[in-house]
């Protein structure tokens, strides 16, 4: 593995801000010294589609017969890309790491469906001063002043926070998207598509930062799987690539439109559909699991972006999200209920007013930017407290299932805004479908026990539970 610096981006605009690593890209191929990568793997298994036989036998076939494997795989590729077909580059698999990126990039990468990923925690990791990223828009500008001198006493705020107690899950609240942050993903070469053609396309706002991070992924996967990748570029229709959740939008009203413009507590329900027959078929047996995705309760949310970042991350539960600058609009209009206020910081008027203050000083230097029209620098000043909306659907896995968003997030070792949500789902989903009380609960219900390390109450709701049986649970 090389970590190397991304010293440039499109246009001459210079960044040595982010890292990226590739680790390694699949499916690859040996026999004995012949080592093949993923663009003669995949268009073998293409072609095995059509004759049932091995890898092994396809590539003796092809070589005892003098045939050039670039040739046939680059035939492969361009014929079933030409067709719109997905399932080649749905097989290459990529694993990377991109480290030093912002929060707001990073909100981004993790979006895709088909994917996973593990990211480093603001609510383990202390922010440092020199962890608060400049935009490449703004620097040797006339504004970067501006914008560090902001982001000094944004931090000075923090470190009190912090100073005074406040855990670093709610300091975190402060933190601006310009926060850096570091992640590990494994994902479809097909799944960066959406990312490549936002900047190709100049699709809503583009920070710089993306562009940097698609030149150099496009600069390695050409020199991994060029015939692949260049043959899936090179088709092109309306939306040709599977959409991801993207805050990085121009205004458009699409949140608006689904659900209003009024006042909003965690989560309401929007909607609860199912087929007639499913509330009658009981819950404990496999027809349930296979009927999971005909269930869909679907509900409009507005929580900080804090807790959206996380909540992105559930993969199974389809999101759509509001603009980052609607979101933004909306706080200016209302300073007060545009904010999401930990209760650590809410409970005491002088760390309250630490971070209101650090809030207004962020709001002042977005607007700044935002008249001087630097719409995507402005995005790096929003803080984490900042609320935003987003319509959400959950399936009956999502509700019923220890893995699902519902049980998990109901666990007191859950992020406590998270929580709120979850519990919130909970009895919204109750009042209007009555066949699923009973069933739904936090993961120790589903369980028997407590996966956590400290046991809590909650589980004496549902079973007998002591230090004895917690010991005997997780030995």
């Amino acid at each position: 593995m090389v970590a190397e610096r991304i010293v440039a981006w499109r246009k001459g605009v210079y960044t040595d801000e982010i890292v990226f690593a590739l680790f390694s890209i699949g499916p690859v191929y040996r026999e004995g010294e012949l080592e093949l990568g993923p663009d003669a793997v995949i268009a073998l298994e293409g072609l095995g589609t059509f004759q049932g036989v091995s890898i092994r036998d396809r590539v003796s076939d092809a070589l005892s017969k003098g045939k050039d494997l670039s040739k046939v795989a680059a035939k492969v590729h361009k014929e079933s890309t030409r067709r719109g077909h997905a399932s080649l580059t749905t097989s290459a698999v990529m694993f990377w790491e991109v480290s030093n990126c912002s929060r707001l990039l990073s909100m981004l990468l993790v979006a895709p469906v088909f994917g996973s990923y593990l990211q480093e925690s603001q609510r383990r990791a202390p922010l440092t001063r020199e962890r608060l990223l400049t935009p490449v828009e703004l620097k040797g500008g006339k504004l970067e002043a501006r914008y560090s001198e902001g982001m000094n006493r944004v931090f000075e705020a923090y470190k009190t926070l912090c100073e005074e107690g406040v855990p670093l899950e709610d300091a975190r609240y402060l933190a601006p998207l310009a926060a850096a942050t570091s992640l590990y993903a494994s994902l479809s070469l097909e799944s960066h598509i959406y990312f490549i053609r936002k900047v190709e396309e100049g699709i809503g706002i583009v920070p710089g930062e993306l562009k940097a991070f698609v030149d150099r992924f496009l600069e390695v996967a050409r020199s991994k799987s060029p015939l692949l990748l260049d043959s899936r570029l090179s088709f092109r229709a309306r939306w040709g690539y599977y959409s991801v959740a993207d805050p990085l939008r121009g205004p458009d009203g699409l949140i608006q439109g689904l659900c209003g413009d009024r006042p909003l507590e965690e989560a309401e329900l929007l909607s609860f559909d199912y087929p007639r027959g499913i509330e009658r078929m009981g819950l404990d047996g496999l027809a349930a699991e296979q009927a999971s995705p005909l269930v869909r309760a679907v509900t409009v949310e507005s929580l900080s972006l804090a807790a959206y970042h996380q909540a992105i991350r559930h993969r199974t539960v389809p999101t759509v999200v509001e603009s980052l600058v609607e979101a933004a609009e909306r706080w200016s209009r209302s300073p007060e209920a545009g904010l999401v206020v930990p209760p650590s910081i809410k409970s005491s008027p002088r760390l309250l007013r630490v971070f209101t203050d650090a809030c207004e000083e962020l709001h002042s230097l977005y607007s700044t930017l935002m008249q001087e029209n630097e719409v995507s620098a402005a995005l790096y000043t929003l803080p984490n407290a900042m609320r935003i909306r987003v319509v959400r659907s959950y399936n009956l896995y999502n509700l019923l299932s220890p893995m699902g968003f519902l049980a998990t997030r109901t666990c007191s070792a859950a992020q406590w805004e998270e929580r709120a949500i979850a519990y919130r789902l909970w009895r919204e989903v109750e009042k209007t479908a009555p066949w699923l009380k009973g069933a739904m609960g936090e993961k120790c219900k589903h369980l028997g026990y407590c996966p956590e390390r400290e046991w809590c109450p909650i589980i004496l709701k549902y079973w007998e539970y002591s230090d004895e049986l917690h010991k005997k649970y997780n030995q």
